[in-house]
């Protein structure tokens, strides 16, 4: 849900919003490594972060804070001067920053980029030894992301929309603190303080999808519901809080139901078939974490897949076939085990 309107001019308030989804208290004597773009949400998180921090005292500040950049260098001239911006404003703030320029790479679609800058930050955070990875997410990124996914034909969890903090290992944490926040009210916040940002031409380019849906399909559909966006940001939360609900469960069907061995995963079938209160809903919940923690192929599996997996699991059938990113599953007794190939 939105914190609600504030004054376009006011900057302290745009901090306290990022304070009250994210407490310093979380984060103020850890490190926090901040992927920044050069774009306005990334240039204001950054901007926001440094603030709050720099209104502790002093003496109890023990964390810290460092800028990452991933040149792409598609732009050429443009992804430079990008770089350079962000350079020049971490120097301002007097913040560490980790670069890396991709060249030669003919990588340009959504997707791939997305995972590139997941891998750069989380891979500098891990080397600075950082507790946090913050990235600049917006409430309007979330609804776009909700629209997204779908069209995509997605299930719970893509309509619970972009995860304010998942894990990304052992002792790291990815956090979107901005997930209440709007583009314009980032904006406004920087304008007040008198602060510039980079503007990325490709993000007009309707050949992205998710360009099309901002720019396209949303005013569309605002030009007949004024508050849609609004209103699919408080569904979206309300999925998420379900959603967390069903995560609990799924955690507590992990630990009963799940060995893992080495690099397979054995379900004991015939406790599962005992267990009345095993859910069909719970049982994906909890295999998609599973897939997720072991880096398994987790986009590649279908409606169908997971339906396969939780008969199979339930100890309708027995036996043995492949799911997407060379899985094996047999089913044999009372235990079905999930192996890579």
């Amino acid at each position: 849900m939105l914190d609600g309107p504030f004054e376009p001019s006011d900057w302290q308030a745009f901090c306290s919003m990022i304070s009250r989804r994210w407490p310093v208290s979380r984060w103020g004597n850890v490190g926090v490594v901040v992927g920044v773009s050069g774009g306005a949400d990334s240039v204001g998180l950054l901007r926001g972060l440094c603030e709050i921090r720099s209104q502790q005292p002093a003496e109890g500040r023990r964390g810290f804070i460092v800028a990452a950049h991933l040149n792409h260098a598609i732009r050429g001239e443009e992804s430079d001067a990008d770089e350079a911006f962000v350079r020049d404003l971490a120097q301002s703030l007097d913040v560490p920053i980790v670069v890396e320029r991709i060249v030669g790479s003919d990588v340009t679609d959504e997707a791939s980029l997305r995972e590139n800058r997941m891998a750069f930050v989380r891979t500098q955070a891990e080397n600075v030894g950082a507790r946090y990875v913050a990235l600049g997410h917006t409430s309007d990124d979330n609804v776009e992301t909700v629209l997204h996914h779908l069209f995509r034909g997605t299930g719970p969890t893509g309509l619970a929309g972009i995860a304010p903090h998942r894990s990304l290992g052992d002792d790291l944490v990815l956090v979107r603190p901005m997930l209440a926040i709007t583009r314009e009210q980032i904006r406004a916040g920087l304008r007040h303080k008198g602060c510039s940002w980079r503007e990325d031409a490709s993000n007009q380019d309707p050949r992205y999808r998710r360009n099309w849906i901002r720019h396209k399909l949303i005013p569309m559909i605002t030009s007949k519901y004024p508050n849609a966006e609004a209103a699919i940001s408080r569904a979206s939360e309300s999925q998420r809080d379900w959603l967390d609900l069903v995560d609990s469960a799924a955690s507590e069907w992990i630990d009963i139901h799940i060995c893992v061995d080495g690099h397979a995963c054995e379900a004991d079938t015939l406790r599962l078939r005992r267990d009345s209160r095993t859910d069909g809903a719970i049982v994906v919940a909890a295999l998609q974490r599973i897939w997720g923690d072991r880096n398994w192929a987790l986009g590649e599996m279908t409606k169908s897949h997971w339906q396969s997996i939780v008969g199979t699991i339930a100890g309708r059938s027995s036996q043995r076939y492949q799911l997407p990113g060379g899985l094996d599953v047999r089913a044999s007794g009372d235990h079905v085990t999930i192996t890579p190939i």
